[in-house]
């Protein structure tokens, strides 16, 4: 059994973590304070280990950075959760190469997907598709459709466009993929990009959303922050490491307002960051000048 060690000193996360983890079927194991997490961390040799910053005895960072210099743990997995959204402590996270999440509300939906590619989890395996023997897939499609698999998306389960959306039909129809769960902002989207001469196809999960940008290749991608299976930040972060989708233009279109997030996302590489209620004509002029002169009418 895969194991992981999760260290903070807030109790009420430790238990939801822990009962979370357990349900994927990880050992785990908990510490309040960073002495004992790197004396666990020594010990038990987790698969993965989450840390929180401000802790009893030490500092998660200096853990990590500690972890990275070890002989034997240096190749564990780091996730470093937080409150502070401090952009030093980003960049930090980046050097390390941890995994910075915020905490917030919705915690779990971040840390999951992380999980699951991480540590090759599945819930049930029986929902991972047989591929057929004589089906012919290049190296990166064949790594993609496992990762989807480990992530619960069975390799047909590609994205439906939204209710009364067009199909893209000519390899060089002009589209927009949106990613969005908010069917009334995905259908507001679809009917302005029509009016230009776009074609919007719509994805309301991250893991889908990437799956079609990686499958169909869309001239650009409008991209919500938070997402089910799989947040914004995730999928931008897929889609920058694929040769195949790193250089499809991405705008960020997101609820949120937190300066953190606009300069995470733009780090990341997304085009433009834009937040709701928008403003068409910016998103417009964002399109025409991100696209090949011509395609946005």
């Amino acid at each position: 059994m895969k194991s992981i060690l999760i260290a903070d000193d807030n109790s009420d996360v430790v238990d939801i973590l822990k009962r979370r983890c357990e349900k994927l079927g990880l050992s785990v194991v908990t510490a309040d304070n960073a002495m004992e997490a790197l004396k666990l961390a020594d010990s038990v040799h987790p698969e993965a280990i989450i840390l929180d910053i401000h802790m009893p005895q030490g500092n998660g960072l200096t853990v990590a950075e500690m972890l990275s210099n070890h002989e034997q743990l240096h190749s564990v997995p780091v996730i470093i959760l937080t409150g502070s959204s401090s952009e030093e402590i980003i960049k930090r996270c980046h050097q390390l190469c941890a995994y910075y999440i915020p905490k917030s509300t919705d915690i779990w939906r971040h840390i999951e997907p992380v999980l699951c590619e991480l540590l090759e989890i599945n819930e049930d395996p029986m929902d991972i598709p047989e591929m057929p023997s004589d089906q012919k897939l290049s190296e990166s499609l064949a790594i993609l459709d496992r990762v989807f698999a480990i992530l619960g998306v069975e390799a047909n389960d590609s994205p439906q466009p939204a209710e009364g959306s067009e199909p893209v039909v000519e390899q060089n129809t002009p589209w927009v993929l949106t990613i969005e769960d908010d069917e009334d902002v995905a259908m507001a989207l679809k009917m302005r990009l029509k009016e230009v001469g776009i074609i919007a196809v719509h994805a309301a999960e991250g893991t889908a959303g990437y799956r079609s940008a990686f499958m169909s290749a869309p001239s650009a991608i409008i991209l919500d922050y938070e997402l089910p299976r799989g947040n914004g930040d995730y999928v931008l972060r897929r889609l920058k490491e694929s040769p195949v989708t790193s250089s499809i233009p991405v705008i960020v279109l997101t609820g949120r307002k937190e300066p953190f997030i606009e300069r995470q996302m733009r780090s990341m590489g997304a085009n433009a960051f834009f937040t709701k209620p928008f403003q068409w004509g910016r998103i417009k002029q964002t399109l025409e000048d991100l696209l090949p002169a011509g395609m946005v009418h």
